[in-house]
């Protein structure tokens, strides 16, 4: 009972409603889970190799190879739930779709707190429900069985936290106790997800450097010097061009220029008040900066290359770099000058150095605290995985960066255009659903502007364009309500952290990226539009009886959200309705009838195959749930022999795929097909080549 009294009404019924919705889809029929819910073939990496782990066979998806290819937090939550799968398949996958609804409800209650106690009961009531019973968040989040419920819940109480510390330094001391708890906060929500890391390092500006303006533009500044950088050389080159050949030598001038260019603004009084001086010493200030880091960024390179460290690069994108990181540094301190940074009184300017003399070790030591344990922890991690696995990060990872740096991968490509560079393309590259929706919404009607099936990526971008300069409009106009609100929720580390998120992909790339990727992206959406929404009704939300009728229609939204999911899950979690022995994939049925028991057998993909599978053993054949060793071979084209020496002599693939990069047709000369299913063949895998 004393715990019922910690939750409100409303959060007891939200969390009813969520657990109850799920706990129909946990009684539905075997059947269900591979087909309707569980189904993306990802979440299988984990569930083998946690059922492995759990049964003393080591990390390893196959009882083969060692693996890595997964991020840490996750698999340690589905170990001792597919310890069950000794029992039963099927059970583990119940019992994870209940705990997946708990961090769901855990997540909606804290969208709620947050936003009650920062802006307004109703719009609260409006976020929680909306994140509970989103159809894409649903889909996205909670449905596929991977760790985003984590991730989003650890991100979010970070957030928590982080706005309960914005109220107390202003008021009280801060303990360097208090520095560590949220660094190991950060420690969490980074080996959540591990590219959750960006949000965790920028989220310490935000703490170290409270009370200056430098920990609203630091953040800002590293976003705009890494997209500057990259999208100089992409300009120069060509995406395409950048994608095959200068990924790395941008990345590698990426860290270069973020040393020299925020030392030099620093030096330089760029993070001064943006109202304790003119807009022209501001510009000179800045131009000497960045003049001056680029000079250092450029020499710096050039001199690499000639030891033999660097590579190849474009030496003009280092103007363009300056031109561009000018222009969107100025503006940044242009619009905090005339919207974030109102009252120039509150930040009383001095002389950097005298600045750093005065704070050095203030910093120094919450730094230490913070980034010693964030650091520490993230150094244990790589070392262990080098020792153990001979990957210092997740090979997955690596090889994903591998097919993006060919140009006809059968596999997902990196971005190809500068709106997926960007984060805001149509494919998965669109890093901010479920804003998505509305833009779709927006664009449907503009048909009657721009008519046309042709014009449908148009009317999207416009649409986009228009809630944006919406969205920034609203803010100039309230822009001390901002200030306050971005500060108690962390706009500007959610922001500076997504922004960087997404250029960790595109610019480096990657050729695998998911919608299930953009997890602290979705949460910036969610709170943000809530923010927005709270401006919109705010003269509503003044008067008592319209701010009851909002609260009210608040609820019934919420009603109708649930009921909608509810239906849905019903509809797609039938109970008795698929026969108990029905194969829980064809695919099943026909690799049990045409292969010999105990077969090992080689597979692209093949994470659902491999669960459910009896008596056989599927090895990953595309290496993201493989060992770095496989990875190596695959590079070598060595891969046929590497697979052979462990034992696999069957491969179920299809071999138009396996002619293709990142194959490069190496197996052919040592398959022989012996059976076909679904476009697929099965082969012999022979020791000796062919031909």
């Amino acid at each position: 009972m004393k715990i019922l009294k910690r939750f409100s009404l409303f959060e007891i019924s939200l969390i009813t409603a969520i657990l109850g919705i799920h706990l129909y889809a946990a009684f539905a029929d075997a059947y269900t889970f591979p087909n309707a819910w569980f189904k993306r073939d990802d979440a299988y990496y984990y569930f083998k190799v946690a059922q492995n782990i759990s049964e003393g066979n080591g990390s390893t998806f196959d009882g083969i190879n060692l693996t890595n290819g997964y991020h840490p937090l996750w698999m340690i939550v589905c170990i001792p739930i597919f310890a069950l799968a000794r029992f039963d398949v099927i059970l583990p996958l119940r019992v994870l779709l209940m705990v997946v609804a708990g961090f769901q409800a855990a997540s909606a209650v804290l969208i709620y707190r947050m936003i009650k106690s920062n802006l307004s009961h109703a719009v609260a009531i409006l976020a929680a429900v909306f994140w509970a019973f989103n159809f894409p968040i649903h889909n996205t989040v909670y449905e596929f069985g991977l760790e985003t419920p984590l991730a989003v819940f650890a991100v979010l109480y970070f957030i928590y936290r982080l706005s309960q510390f914005e109220k107390g330094w202003r008021t009280k001391a801060v303990q360097p106790r208090e520095i560590a708890t949220l660094a190991l906060l950060a420690v969490v929500v980074m080996f959540s997800r591990l590219d959750l890391i960006f949000f965790a390092i920028i989220a310490g500006v935000w703490i170290i450097f409270r009370g200056k303006p430098i920990r609203f533009l630091l953040p800002l500044d590293m976003v705009i010097i890494f997209a500057s950088m990259t999208s100089s050389v992409a300009l120069r080159t060509g995406i395409a061009a950048y994608n095959t050949y200068y990924a790395s030598s941008a990345v590698e001038a990426v860290i270069l220029a973020l040393l020299a260019k925020l030392v030099a603004l620093y030096f330089s009084s760029a993070y001064h008040h943006p109202r304790s001086k003119s807009v022209w010493i501001i510009f000179r200030q800045i131009l000497f900066a960045i003049t001056s880091g680029t000079v250092i960024t450029a020499a710096a390179y050039l001199f690499l290359i000639q030891l033999g460290f660097g590579r190849d690069f474009p030496r003009t994108a280092f103007i363009l770099d300056w031109g561009i990181s000018l222009l969107l540094i100025f503006a940044l301190r242009l619009a905090a000058r005339s919207a974030w940074f109102s009252n120039k009184n509150s930040f009383q300017p001095e002389s950097p150095i005298l600045e750093f003399n005065t704070s050095w070790k203030k910093w120094l030591a919450e730094g230490t605290a913070y980034y010693g344990v964030l650091g520490g922890f993230l150094a244990l991690y790589m070392l262990f995985n080098k020792i153990m696995f001979g990957a210092s990060s997740p090979v997955s990872g690596q090889i994903k960066r591998w097919w993006g740096s060919m140009a006809n991968t059968v596999y997902e490509r990196p971005a190809s255009n500068w709106y997926s560079f960007f984060g805001a393309g149509m494919d998965t590259f669109n890093a901010w659903n479920p804003a998505t929706d509305l833009f779709l919404w927006l664009a449907n009607l503009l048909r009657f502007i721009l008519p046309g099936p042709d014009k449908d990526d148009e009317r999207y971008y416009i649409a986009m364009f228009v809630f944006v300069i919406a969205g920034l409009v609203l803010a100039f106009a309230n822009k001390n309500r901002a200030i306050h609100i971005s500060s108690k929720l962390a706009f500007i580390p959610l922001i500076a952290g997504s922004g960087i998120h997404i250029l960790s992909y595109s610019a480096t790339s990657y050729g695998g990226a998911k919608e299930w990727y953009w997890v602290s992206q979705m949460i910036l959406v969610t709170l943000a539009g809530s923010f927005f929404l709270d401006l919109i009704l705010k003269p509503l939300l003044k008067v008592r009886i319209a701010r009851l009728a909002l609260e009210i229609l608040s609820v019934l939204a919420g009603i109708y959200f649930a009921y909608n999911l509810g239906n849905y899950v019903v509809t797609v979690m039938r109970h008795d309705y698929f026969a108990a022995d029905r194969p829980y994939m064809e695919v099943l049925e026909y690799l049990e009838q045409n292969t010999p028991p105990g077969s090992i057998i080689g597979m692209t993909g093949g994470g659902n195959v491999g669960y459910f599978i009896h008596d056989r053993t599927i090895v990953n054949m595309d290496g993201l749930i493989n060992s770095a060793e496989y990875f190596h071979a695959l590079q070598s084209a060595e891969a046929s022999a590497f697979l052979y020496e462990r034992g696999i002599t069957i491969i179920f693939a299809n071999s138009q795929l396996l002619a293709l990069p990142p194959y490069f047709g190496q197996f052919a000369p040592y398959l022989e097909r012996y059976s076909s299913y679904g476009g697929k063949g099965l082969f012999y895998l022979l020791e000796e080549a062919k031909y």
